[in-house]
């Protein structure tokens, strides 16, 4: 076989195996989130329990490739692929059936879950590390440029089918075949790549310039590359790297997911935009491999500088200019409101120009880098894998400790404005870097020094950073609270007297409570449906008005409330404070009140506790992960963890959420597209008995204390609220576990009717 033909099919496999990596990762992390919870602590530990068992995998990879015949190292690119692919196949099995729904909890501790991800993930991810070092081996492409040259394009392709792949799997398979399906259509990429390698068994490339491999071109003049210094200093370089990379990601996201107002497949865009823009930089930089060793040192060093240079001003020009410049007024304005807008037209700005802004240049110059280092490094054929793999899985442990730093560390103490400033600060290391070897004239490298001092000091400090960004001018008017698991703000009223509370650029709610009478209808009418609602559970705080609405009956002893934004009661807080608002402070200070820092699925499945009532506070259908609160299997749950006569309550935004309660639950009461109660016992729906509980003095002074005539709630809702029969059928257009079809319905014709 020709060696371009030969090439061009190696390409093609590795971007299929790549776009399959991509795919478990999404597939693999949503399953799960079912045993870990879905916390911003829990998605980190799995993230970087997928890491860390892909750096091994290159250390190993690189090892055996380099002790390895071309022929052996294919065969092992063969028995990767045949290993993910059947993992894949058992994985649905192995992480959800036996995980999530079989396997005895292990305890809520963080380091404990980790080495359990961290277990059942090792084959895979191990595997899928071992692959890229093989195949660098299993083929020779000319001289030794030529080989870099080859390696810097596996990378690209791989990296470019993963972006490919966030995008497909986001929009396409999960949204059309569910979660489990999904994952058949991998094991099916990684089965092409079985096929594929196998029809290069035989295969023998001929070298473009002859088979001596030389180091000509390669590496920088008078400096041998393979000392101990040199190898331990881009050891160095890729640790940074990686932490860098990684930092940054959170970093962006948790701009973007801010300003875009996040939905379910936010995350895909974002992250197909990261991936393809460092698979262009990649493929632009394998086309300077040839250019003399000085010019490379040079050109790597100031697109390192670049990047962060780059990143600080990028971040700085969004933050103080998009107030000020009146073409961008429509975006401020969309920063400072509560609702994801996603119109066509609107999402080419939210979902194409605005990230493209921030991530395009930085990520590009990272791929940019990576070619540029790989054609720096590899100047013995015989250590190719080897190198390969030990700066891959340095990459991969700086990623992870830069993924755990930013998110225990970073967050919490600095804040996403304190973060950008210290990660643009490590452009200075390679400013001087640049000065010193003296390449060329120090202007550029000066030039680049000071624009990005400049630019760290024009990012504001973080709250002004925050407030900014949420489209106001006035501080007074913005009360805000940022750690690892949220951006927790109230945007108030001029006279600081009302507000709306946001997590993450989405509006949850009003305050004071009375401005939300749907919250006081749903923490409510349950409790005075219920004859004695003796303990209860709320998923979500928000503003607090369900937990104030269902706090409203004396023989409630203890009210549960499962949050995962850890800060949200600080900003709460500060409010009762500022707008002197008693009632919020009320029901922050009753004793009753539990308030659990947790994912509430998780904790009601594995507290083992029952309740009298238990409701999810109202969230939006299409929001990120809200599949895993309007599923079968999650009323299924919260049905078994009911006393006998129980109420489980939950918004009703949609109809397949109506359709899926109502086949879980066989005694439904239902307020018209609002408010939807379930049993496993008839509900009493006593219209004396519950007029008369709205009229007991306990009851009556503390919805009076909120401003809410709970008399006058109740009868203005009482003609919309009616006992529903099981249905005979039960109806397809259901959510689902692995299929949460409301999720992924961003479009309006994707939506069930009621």
């Amino acid at each position: 076989m020709h060696s371009h033909r030969t090439r061009q099919l190696v390409l093609a496999l590795f971007f299929l195996s790549g776009f399959a990596a991509l795919l478990y990762q999404v597939v693999w992390q949503r399953l799960l989130v079912f045993y870990t919870g879905s916390d911003t602590v829990s998605i980190s530990l799995i993230v970087s329990a997928f890491m860390t068992g892909m750096g091994l995998g290159y250390l190993a990879g690189g090892q055996l490739a380099d002790r390895s015949s071309p022929a052996q190292n294919l065969r092992y690119f063969i028995g990767a692929e045949l290993g993910i692919m059947g993992f894949a196949a058992i994985s649905k099995w192995l992480l959800y059936d036996f995980l999530y729904a079989s396997a005895p909890p292990l305890g809520d501790s963080p380091v404990v879950l980790y080495l359990v991800v961290f277990g059942v993930l090792l084959v895979p991810t191990f595997l899928m590390g071992v692959s890229l070092p093989v195949l660098s081996r299993a083929f020779q492409f000319g001289d030794m440029a030529d080989q870099t040259r080859y390696i810097s394009l596996l990378y690209f392709i791989n990296t470019l089918g993963a972006s490919v792949g966030a995008l497909v799997t986001g929009f396409i398979l999960v949204r059309r075949l569910g979660f489990d399906n999904a994952i058949w259509v991998g094991a099916a990429l990684n089965g092409l790549c079985v096929v594929g390698a196998g029809m290069l068994r035989g295969v023998r490339v001929k070298g473009g310039r002859g088979e001596g491999v030389g180091v000509e071109g390669v590496g920088v003049e008078g400096v041998r590359l393979n000392t101990p210094t040199l190898l331990t200093l881009w050891s160095l370089q890729y640790f940074i790297s990686g932490l860098a990379a990684l930092s940054l990601e959170l970093v962006w996201f948790r701009v973007l997911e801010t300003l875009i107002k996040s939905v379910s497949l936010t995350f895909a865009v974002l992250l197909a935009i990261y991936l393809g823009s460092m698979a262009v930089g990649t493929v632009v930089g394998s086309r300077l491999v040839r250019w003399p060793g000085r010019v490379r040192e040079r050109a790597f060093l100031l697109a390192q500088a670049g990047l962060y240079a780059y990143t600080v001003a990028s971040v700085a020009v969004l933050v103080n200019g998009v107030g000020r410049i009146a073409a961008l007024r429509f975006l401020n304005d969309y920063f400072l409101s509560g609702e994801p807008i996603l119109s066509p037209r609107f999402s080419v700005f939210t979902y194409g120009v605005v990230p493209l802004f921030l991530l395009f240049v930085p990520t590009f110059l990272m791929g940019l880098s990576f070619a540029l280092s790989q054609s720096l490094i590899h100047d013995q054929p015989d250590e190719v894998g080897r190198r390969v793999g030990w700066l891959q899985f340095v990459n991969i442990v700086g990623s992870a400790v830069g993924a755990w730093a930013v998110t225990w560390l970073g967050f919490p103490l600095l804040g996403t404005g304190g973060l950008v400033q210290l990660i643009g600060g490590l452009g200075f290391v390679y400013v001087c870097i640049a000065i010193i070897r003296r390449y060329g004239s120090p202007v550029v490298p000066v030039v680049i020094g000071l624009s990005l001092a400049g630019c760290i000091v024009a990012v504001p400090d973080n709250a002004r950073f925050w407030q900014l960004l949420n489209g106001l001018d006035n501080p007074k008017q913005f009360l805000f609270d940022e750690n690892e698991s949220s951006v927790s703000v109230i945007k108030t009223t001029p006279d600081q007297k009302s507000g709306t509370v946001f997590v993450n650029g989405l509006s949850q709610s009003g305050l004071p409570f009375q401005h939300d009478e749907v919250h006081a209808l749903l923490g409510a009418l349950p409790v005075l449906i219920h004859p004695r609602p003796e303990r209860v559970a709320v998923i979500g705080l928000g503003s607090g008005g369900t937990v104030n609405g269902i706090a409203g009956r004396a023989e409630t002893r203890q009210i549960d409330c499962f949050e995962i934004a850890t800060n949200q009661a600080t900003v709460l807080n500060q409010y009762a404070q500022v707008a002197n608002d008693t009632s919020l402070r009320a029901m922050l200070r009753d004793p009753r009140l539990q308030l659990i820092l947790r994912d509430g699925r998780y904790a009601i499945r594995n507290g083992g506790v029952l309740y009298d009532v238990i409701e999810a506070d109202a969230l939006r259908p299409i929001s990120a992960y809200s599949g895993n609160v309007y599923s079968k299997e999650y009323f299924e749950l919260i049905r078994s963890r009911l006393k006998p006569g129980g109420l489980a309550v939950t918004w009703c935004p949609t109809a397949r959420v109506l359709n899926t309660f109502r086949a879980v639950f066989p005694h439904v009461v239902y307020c018209d597209k609002l408010v939807l109660i379930g049993s496993n016992q008839p509900i009493p729906l006593d219209w004396s008995a519950i007029m008369e509980r709205t009229k007991v003095p306990f009851t009556t002074q503390h919805y009076a204390r909120s401003g809410i005539a709970i008399t006058t709630l109740i009868a203005n809702y009482q003609p919309y609220i009616k006992a529903l029969t099981r249905p005979a059928l039960t109806s397809t257009e259901i959510n689902t576990d692995l299929f949460p079809k409301d999720e992924y319905s961003i479009r309006v014709a994707d939506r069930a009717s009621f």
